[in-house]
């Protein structure tokens, strides 16, 4: 479930929901490793060019490593601490897009909490109140994210625009991507991303309404394989809709309002470039000011890392990677 971050810190870099990254085979070959290394796609299948809400919702491996390898780590990784990470405990390298490293479930629910709550990086607490013979002799004071008086306020780390693009995203990762099943809750405000490390190890899903964040991590405490096909999808969203279906029975359903100064334009679901026409190959997205994308009709040449059809193979050596 670390994509939204590598996505988030994308979007702080001049990407957007409709910038298109190809995905196609890479290789890695670097005397460092071991092997060589060609990531792959869950499916093992090859798509071309996507736009990133579509990669996002797909969990489109590939995309995500030329998006990160495109942006630079060291941003992504600096951008991670808006969430509550330490950059310096993450993996300097490509495989971060697909998970590589520790992460706790509380780091994981931090993290998201941030996406959930406005774009404010709270301080986690266990022990909301203690009592003894009916007198309050400890009581928590947590940071409160948003508008308070006399409370703690939560320092902002995230754009309200950039919160509700990821958060948008997101919702497109349950209406129709690998968090699908959490349909059947019946909450159109739901948000949330699937996550599953190499070789199966560790499975997760990570969800929320404005209201309440709740990550579920599967996996054995020696790292073992969990088995061929145990995905996030098919082992943690299963108990995490369990849970949510109880969590969710006092919370009313509250989708996000999109900030004032956003806009809304149409494009070409394949291009991603703006259209002004009404076409079946067209749709709408969401957009910051002034960052929207060209007509299609005008002369556009994409950039390789944006979308090349013509690529099939790309061997990056180490000096690339960084």
């Amino acid at each position: 479930g670390f994509k939204p971050f590598i996505y988030s810190a994308a979007l702080e870099k001049g990407y957007t929901a409709a910038s298109i990254i190809n995905d196609a085979p890479v290789v890695f070959d670097d005397p460092g490793l071991e092997n060589v290394w060609r990531p792959e796609n869950y499916s093992g299948k090859f798509y071309g060019p996507t736009r990133l809400r579509w990669a996002l919702t797909k969990s489109r491996n590939l995309v995500s490593i030329r998006l990160l390898r495109a942006m630079g780590i060291s941003h992504a990784l600096e951008h991670a601490r808006r969430f509550g990470f330490d950059p310096d405990e993450l993996p300097h390298s490509l495989s971060r897009a697909l998970g590589s490293g520790e992460v706790t479930p509380l780091q994981m629910a931090r993290a998201y909490a941030a996406l959930a709550n406005g774009g404010y990086l709270i301080e986690p607490y266990f022990i909301q109140r203690m009592e003894r013979n009916g007198e309050i002799f400890f009581e928590a004071d947590p940071l409160i994210a948003g508008k308070c008086e006399d409370c703690r306020r939560a320092p902002r780390t995230l754009s309200e625009e950039n919160r509700f693009i990821m958060y948008s995203m997101m919702q497109d990762v349950i209406t129709r991507g690998t968090g699908i099943r959490a349909r059947a809750l019946g909450h159109s405000d739901l948000a949330g991303k699937t996550g599953t490390t190499n070789e199966q190890r560790d499975a997760w899903f990570t969800g929320y309404n404005q209201h309440i964040v709740t990550t579920v991590w599967t996996g054995f405490d020696n790292n073992s394989r969990l088995g061929k096909g145990e995905v996030g999808g098919r082992v943690a969203l299963p108990a995490w809709i369990e849970f949510m279906k109880v969590a969710l029975e006092d919370i009313p359903n509250d989708p996000p309002t999109m900030p004032s100064s956003m806009v809304t334009v149409r494009i070409n679901k394949n291009s991603g470039l703006q259209v002004s026409g009404n076409s079946p190959d067209s749709m709408f997205e969401i957009f910051r000011p002034g960052n929207e994308p060209p007509l299609a009709e005008e002369n556009i040449v994409l950039d390789p890392v944006e979308g090349d059809p013509g690529i099939s193979e790309s061997v990056v050596r180490p000096d690339d990677l960084f």
